[in-house]
């Protein structure tokens, strides 16, 4: 297994994780899709509170890599089986249920099985020269990782239709204007703007941070009776601590300064 096609940096707080076949615009083969399946799963179990997801080179991660023999269409010889490849395809849903906070920082291409790592994250931050495509149809598949839930939840049931059914480039300035992506950054300086926001969120009282983000998945799953009473719960345990009034007297302090 290639270890060095997914590449993990610790900034204090601060995951790196970094998609690295830039040769191949950081396509997919099994064997990364495994290595970043497991990686994933480790930074859920850190101490890390934000994740940066990123691609090295100038694309972010354009999909399968349909030329490697290692692509998926063909594992070992034999056709794929949910056994053998349906678990490391969670990793779209590990990356979307961690704990931590989590950023898709998007240059270049991003279409297929990379848009749907792009979509899992709690935020994608692009430049205007990114590309967005879920170009499943176009090669004869339909999809994995996730897209069409994804995409439902962030742009809405009928625009995910149109960009699942008619596939095609979305520049990011369109992007940005369906919400796919939420900031435009220049190409020269996207990285640093992300790694700033993400130490922003890192600045954040910790506990808090993870309750916010617990919540916002939970508003996804329960009904709202249901998510209200596990809010609440999550609530009283981020105000019942000893430390927190004078933390909140010393934020407001330096709020007004």
């Amino acid at each position: 297994m290639s270890e060095d096609s997914v590449l993990v940096e610790r900034r204090e707080a601060i995951t790196l994780v970094t998609l690295n076949r830039p040769e191949r615009r950081n396509g997919i083969t099994v064997d990364m899709c495994q290595v970043f399946y497991r990686v994933i799963q480790e930074v859920a179990a850190s101490d890390a509170r934000v994740v940066v997801l990123r691609g090295a080179g100038t694309d972010f991660c354009v999909g399968a890599d349909l030329t490697a023999e290692d692509s998926g269409a063909d594992v070992g010889g034999d056709p794929p089986t949910s056994e053998r490849v349906g678990r490391m395809h969670q990793a779209a849903a590990v990356l979307h249920t961690m704990p931590q906070v989590t950023i898709a920082a998007i240059d270049g291409g991003c279409a297929g099985a990379g848009l749907g790592w792009a979509t899992a994250c709690d935020f994608r931050f692009a430049t205007p020269e990114a590309r967005f495509n879920t170009a499943f149809l176009q090669v004869g598949v339909s999809s994995d990782m996730g897209p069409p839930w994804f995409l439902t939840r962030i742009v809405g049931g009928a625009r995910a239709r149109e960009m699942m059914l008619f596939p095609g480039k979305i520049t990011g300035e369109e992007a940005l204007k369906l919400d796919l992506v939420t900031r435009l950054f220049p190409r020269a300086s996207l990285h640093d703007e992300v790694l700033a926001l993400a130490e922003e969120l890192t600045a954040r009282d910790p506990l808090a941070l993870r309750m916010a983000k617990a919540n916002l998945i939970s508003a996804e799953e329960l009904a709202v009776t249901e998510f209200i009473t596990l809010e609440t719960a999550r609530q009283l345990e981020t105000v019942n601590r000893p430390d927190l009034v004078a933390r909140m007297a010393e934020a407001f302090r330096k709020s007004k300064g």
